[in-house]
């Protein structure tokens, strides 16, 4: 399953790194910085919300542990000094209603967990702020675990033993995540 995930999705994952990479390349003050956390909450969020309310509970460890949003308020309070407010959401949300569309839309999210450290790598050389060290923990995802975590998610899905229908709509709820997404990051940092 984890193969025909990455064959399913390897256009759109291209195409938000083709929209993301040059956004995060831009990011040279804390303003900025702060607007890309934003953006990416204001996707994170919302579908994290409408993730965890179809995910299956015996996801190994619990996707609660595998939420990522908090990170992002958190990130933009240590960059100002002060809590953040929520930024706009969007409500243009894949479907989500049973558990093989949460794990569609969980993959795009742990895909770009891996991606984050790609990501923090470009923010570390672009911005030079004092504040960058205590306000990368969503980019740095879950640390040195980032790959077991990933690992750990790669046999789940692997071991997915869901009906052909399902397993479609794995696949369709992925490549729905990742152009909705895409269609989000495409409105900026404004």
């Amino acid at each position: 399953m984890i193969e025909l995930l990455r064959e399913s999705t390897a256009k759109q994952q291209q195409e938000l790194e083709r929209v993301l990479i040059p956004m995060i390349k831009e990011v040279d003050t804390p303003e900025k910085y702060t607007r890309l956390l934003a953006l990416f909450y204001g996707y994170y969020y919302p579908l994290e919300q409408h993730i965890a309310a179809h995910t299956d509970i015996s996801f190994p460890g619990g996707f609660d542990r595998r939420r990522k949003a908090s990170l992002l308020l958190d990130d933009m309070a240590a960059i100002s000094g002060e809590p953040a407010a929520e930024p706009p959401l969007t409500t243009d949300l894949p479907e989500i209603i049973d558990n093989a569309q949460a794990l569609g839309a969980m993959y795009v999210l742990e895909n770009l967990t891996l991606s984050g450290q790609l990501f923090s790598h470009i923010l570390v050389r672009k911005l030079q702020a004092p504040e960058l060290s205590r306000a990368m923990t969503f980019f740095q995802g879950y640390g040195n675990d980032t790959l077991s975590y990933w690992d750990t998610f790669v046999h789940y899905v692997q071991g997915y033993h869901g009906t052909e229908e399902q397993q479609q709509r794995v696949l369709d709820a992925a490549n729905a995540t990742f152009r909705k997404f895409i269609t989000w990051a495409s409105g900026g940092l404004d």
